[in-house]
């Protein structure tokens, strides 16, 4: 059964969104803990992706000064907030009740810290500290010597120490909760928070997130995003949720902003980890850099023609929506009704792009780039939640349906056919 991670008030600034609430130090080391790894994304298994080069690390002396303080001073607190990153993957559920908002995590999220401190360098810390870490290492070097004490000390000395272990173990620390905020939103609340104490240089920003202040494949993924989402013409318009934004049971846009970002994205770097390069590249370089695989928006963004990925993305799925109507249209007060409603169509769909614009070599676009490809799917029954369910199998079955009706000659068909029959088996 999920265990409650987060529980706290709902507050929102300038449109963005977060959680206050309290946590006892063993309620809170249960789900997070001090690490010096960096995750700046996750693949399409939700596992952690790590910057290899880039480490979080602690000043010793000051972690030690906070255990010192912590095991010396009867009267120590810690008043201001320990500000903490959830991504979206790791909540099993939420429960509201009276304004105070309930947040209960996988069981995984668990299992992978307690196998973290038993010294597993493979296990995953999901729950990301954005700031505070000196404060959460301080304390574990705090519990760290006086377990150490417990076990080699007798008599009074044992017991003072197992009490003060009791106390502050039971001690609660104010806790901040921002839910699937990109690395750039971290690491302006990293920078925001620690200048108003000691000036940060932006240098040190950049390097412990991973970002860059210049041109990026998310920058320009993001404005792609939010362009589409805004044009009342677009097929995405008011279809994407975006961060920040407060939406009620009355609308409830069907698509992820994280979602969309990500595969525009896959399209522009060849896997996350080199996402994570690319934002330290000038865009020409990217034209002149090898890739393993076909990336159909690399060469746009190489070349500043980030309107060719707007164009592309608004014609194709403009083509969708035209073949097949109400299937498309989305009510945005209910949850997805059929696959093409749903992120599992959003994701086949564009793959099968993909793969149209790899056989034709395809590189401008208008209203007739894509009407003959759409038309020849316009068959599947994708009313179907049978043929075609909303899951992750259901995404491979859609993309290959898809592939076989439009490339019914190409190379790969048997071996797609003979995939679709063990899918549906």
């Amino acid at each position: 059964m999920a265990k409650i991670g987060i529980k706290g008030f709902p507050v929102t600034q300038n449109g963005q969104d977060f959680i206050i609430g309290k946590a006892k130090i063993n309620e809170l080391l249960e789900y997070t803990m001090y690490t010096n790894r960096l995750i700046v994304g996750f693949d399409e298994d939700e596992k952690p992706i790590y910057n290899n080069q880039v480490q979080r690390r602690v000043d010793d002396t000051r972690a030690n000064k906070i255990a010192d303080f912590l095991i010396n001073d009867n009267t120590a607190t810690f008043p201001t907030n320990i500000v903490l990153g959830v991504p979206t993957s790791i909540i099993h559920h939420q429960e509201a009740q009276d304004g105070i908002i309930s947040i209960y995590f996988e069981d995984f999220v668990f299992e992978e810290v307690t196998e973290a401190k038993k010294g597993n360098k493979n296990a995953n810390v999901y729950v990301t500290i954005i700031d505070g870490q000196h404060r959460i290492r301080g304390i574990e070097k705090a519990i760290e010597r006086l377990q150490s004490s417990i076990n080699i000390s007798v008599g009074n000395a044992k017991r003072q120490a197992q009490g003060k272990l009791e106390n502050l173990l039971e001690m609660e620390l104010v806790i901040s909760c921002f839910i699937d905020k990109s690395l750039e939103y971290q690491a302006m609340i990293f920078s925001t928070i620690n200048r108003t104490q000691k000036r940060v240089s932006q240098d040190l920003v950049y390097s412990l997130f991973g970002i860059s202040d210049k041109d990026t494949p998310y920058k320009t993924a993001l404005e792609v995003t939010l362009a589409l989402n805004a044009h009342p013409k677009s097929p995405f318009y008011n279809r994407i949720k975006l961060y920040g934004n407060k939406y009620d049971k009355s609308f409830v846009p069907p698509l992820s902003q994280s979602t969309m970002i990500k595969r525009i994205v896959s399209m522009i770097s060849e896997s996350i980890r080199e996402s994570e390069n690319d934002r330290f590249r000038d865009r020409k370089s990217l034209r002149s850099q090898k890739v393993k695989k076909y990336l159909p928006f690399r060469l746009f963004y190489a070349e500043n023609k980030d309107y060719e990925i707007s164009d592309c993305l608004f014609y194709f799925f403009n083509s969708v929506r035209s073949v097949f109507g109400n299937l498309w249209e989305y009510d945005t007060q209910n949850k997805p009704e059929n696959v093409l409603q749903s992120t599992i169509g959003f994701e086949a769909l564009m793959a099968i792009m993909a793969d149209i614009l790899e056989r034709n070599a395809i590189n401008d676009f208008d209203k007739d780039t894509f009407p003959s490809y759409i038309a020849k799917i316009a068959s599947l029954n994708l009313s179907d939640n049978v043929l075609f369910p909303m899951t992750t199998k259901g995404r491979k079955i859609l993309y290959y349906s898809m592939f076989i009706e439009i490339f019914p000659n190409d190379v790969t068909v048997a071996s797609k056919k003979e995939e679709l029959i063990s899918l549906r088996s």
